[in-house]
């Protein structure tokens, strides 16, 4: 299974599946309207597990009918890195397809799903008429080069709220708190809790005989969304990241990388912090530090976080991460 593009019914599901080491793949979420996260699939003796399920049902069930060609085996764990909407909305389609399967996470990845992912929920059924009726608008005013992406997106809009409205959210049925390990005759799979990072709960599957880590969120192929980050805290959780023995890294967006992605994305948020601060000690406002920090960090910066474009502008994350530093140092 070396690369191949599948697409959900929504039209947006579209993934790369990726081999990274023996029995293991990355299904590699392509561009969407409503951002679907990767997933790892990791094959063992009895069974599969799966980490992360995407933004919506979905695109989940477009996993497992590729699952379907790929083995017999059935999922036993799905583990859910942390609590982001678009890294378990689809959690509901594997005890469906699979009804022996165990959903699990650490215990504060779970509290941050009752107590803010389901409000999430909420809100998206709220705000997602309003995206829809901006999208009606502009497309009332568009002109012939503009019409058909907005028109997609209108369809991306309506299918996505329809789903929303529709989830039946499945929450973690296994919880641990430092550490779990599974066991398999031919794999160990250790999960881990690190450290605060892109939340306060970001777990990280490691297997250190094929050494690959999975890192969720808290290393991605863009610049972090720190929203309910931590960046004081997110480079020591990647140093005792970087303390395992591993080559290879699945993320939670973006194509596979290795040892000398996490050393960038390190030097980022490292960078980003300190030029922050080093700012706020002299007394400089957030406009002002929106203004330096920037032009600081772009040199070594601006290029590598600059692959995917338009769909994740470096300069946009950046300033939103600065906005969030500011408010946690000040």
């Amino acid at each position: 299974m070396d690369c191949c593009g599948h697409e959900g019914r929504s039209g947006d599901a579209r993934f790369d599946i990726k081999p990274v080491a023996d029995g293991v793949h990355v299904a590699v979420a392509a561009p969407a309207y409503k951002v679907n996260s990767n997933t790892a699939i990791i094959e063992s003796d009895d069974g599969v597990v799966i980490v992360d399920t995407h933004s919506k049902p979905s695109a989940a069930r477009v996993i497992v009918d590729r699952l379907r060609e790929i083995t017999a085996k059935p999922v036993r764990y799905v583990v859910n890195t942390h609590f982001h909407w678009d890294h378990w909305h689809g959690n509901e389609v594997y005890p469906a397809a699979y009804p022996e399967a165990e959903i699990v996470t650490n215990q504060l990845t779970r509290e941050a799903m009752v107590k803010k992912g389901l409000k999430r929920i909420r809100d998206h059924v709220r705000q997602v008429p309003a995206e829809i009726a901006k999208l009606e608008a502009d497309l009332a005013a568009s002109s012939p080069a503009q019409r058909a992406k907005l028109e997609a997106d209108l369809a991306l809009a309506r299918s996505y709220l329809a789903e929303v409205k529709a989830l039946r959210p499945a929450l973690p049925t296994v919880v641990f708190e430092q550490t779990m390990t599974l066991y398999r005759r031919d794999r160990e799979i250790h999960l881990l809790h690190l450290g605060r990072a892109h939340t306060e709960g970001d777990v990280f599957v490691y297997l250190p005989k094929e050494k690959v880590v999975i890192t969720g969120d808290a290393v991605i192929g863009w610049t972090p969304y720190m929203g309910d980050g931590y960046p004081e805290d997110w480079v020591g959780t990647l140093d005792r990241l970087a303390q395992l023995d591993f080559t290879s890294i699945i993320m939670g967006h973006g194509a596979p990388a290795g040892r000398d992605w996490l050393a960038t994305f390190r030097g980022y948020i490292h960078d980003m912090v300190e030029g922050v601060r080093e700012e706020v000690a002299t007394g400089a406002t957030l406009e002002e530090v929106k203004q330096r920090v920037p032009a600081r960090l772009a040199p070594t910066y601006e290029r590598p976080f600059s692959a995917y474009g338009d769909y994740r502008p470096w300069r946009q994350g950046l300033l939103a991460n600065i906005e969030r530093t500011y408010a946690m140092v000040s």
